[in-house]
């Protein structure tokens, strides 16, 4: 079994409240609530740079540490895990939200049209659109394992996130093109030993300086009017982030830091990317009802029940086993297969 590497699970964190915030924050935007200038605009274009991207070069660190398909049978068989994995719970929550968007106007922070169109044509309109992406990473992007081949296709993915908005005929390959480049990234950095660097001076020291160039940076070009996504700037402010990020989480688990906190967290910060809107659009909802308009009453209580919500539902779900399909569709299926053979 694969060592655990707690920085993932730092980083996971670390992106997963992000991402919460982040969309507290636009659903207060959307209900009027809360301005769309100032310094929550800041935050969320200052996030958006670099949040989702660590999810998705975690992913491409994972999948590079998994062991190299022998064979077409073996790659068709991890295709066909991964498309189980990622895709139950995006067809499961992406129903959800369409049906609750479809009855409570006010529920999730998105607007819906045609099922069909939701699911396949559209599916940034809800945050389920990365499992869609991330798939389609996995079909095209095999773990090579091979350095010379991993650095032109991180470069070739450099140029196709500048050249992304010429691909939005397609969801798909506009997404990819956004965010592959992470995902090739973390490939190579697994395929470079990243997660064997040991603690030392000039680890935290390089950490630090990438990010406070990026955070100066990012700061001095949003206070000059800089408000531009998917640029030549923003990507090379996304690396300096994700790679500075990933060197601190990795030196503090090189100094034996360890939180259990932290891990549980983690544990369940897929059932979190995939409950939090809905639990916190519902507090939202009910707090406007009640005619709460304090913005940090809001974000409070929606951060509240973005998390402990989810999380609660996991582990009931966990403990009912069948349930937790939606969420860990083969974790069920082995189970019920090892049920099976003991009968």
């Amino acid at each position: 079994m694969d060592k655990r590497e707690n920085w993932i699970d730092s980083i996971k964190v670390l992106a997963c409240t992000l991402i919460l915030v982040g969309h507290l924050v636009q659903g207060l935007q959307r209900t009027g609530i809360l301005v769309r200038n100032g310094k929550f605009a800041f935050f969320l274009w200052f996030i958006y740079l670099f949040h989702v991207q660590l999810f998705f070069l975690c992913s491409g660190y994972l999948h590079e540490k998994k062991d190299k398909a022998g064979s077409l049978r073996d790659w068709l068989h991890y295709i066909g895990y991964k498309f189980v994995a990622l895709g139950i719970p995006y067809f499961s929550f992406s129903l959800i939200t369409w049906l609750l968007k479809s009855r409570f106007i006010d529920l999730v922070n998105i607007r819906t049209g045609h099922l069909i169109a939701f699911l396949f044509a559209s599916p940034a309109l809800a945050q389920y659109w990365y499992l869609y992406t991330l798939f389609f990473l996995f079909l095209f992007i095999p773990n090579i394992k091979n350095n010379k081949i991993l650095i032109p296709l991180t470069v070739g993915f450099f140029g196709l996130y500048l050249i992304s908005g010429k691909l939005v005929f397609s969801f798909a390959l506009y997404s990819m093109a956004q965010y592959g480049f992470w995902f090739v990234l973390g490939m190579l950095m697994c395929n470079l030993g990243f997660g064997d660097l040991k603690k030392s001076a000039s680890l935290i020291f390089t950490s630090l300086v990438l990010i406070i160039i990026f955070t100066g940076t990012s700061c001095a070009l949003y206070s000059y009017g800089y408000r531009a996504t998917f640029t030549i700037f923003t990507i090379i402010l996304g690396t300096l982030a994700c790679l500075g990020l990933s060197m601190l989480f990795r030196y503090i688990e090189a100094c034996g830091f360890y939180s259990r906190f932290v891990t549980l967290i983690a544990k369940y910060s897929f059932p979190i990317y995939l409950l939090h809107t809905i639990y916190a659009a519902s507090v939202r909802t009910l707090l406007i009802f009640t005619g709460v308009k304090s913005v940090w009453i809001h974000l409070l209580l929606g951060f509240t029940a973005g998390t402990a919500g989810s999380i609660l539902t996991a582990f009931i779900f966990e403990k009912m086993v069948y349930p937790e399909f939606i969420f860990y569709p083969w974790k069920v299926i082995k189970r019920v297969i090892k049920f099976s053979g003991n009968n």
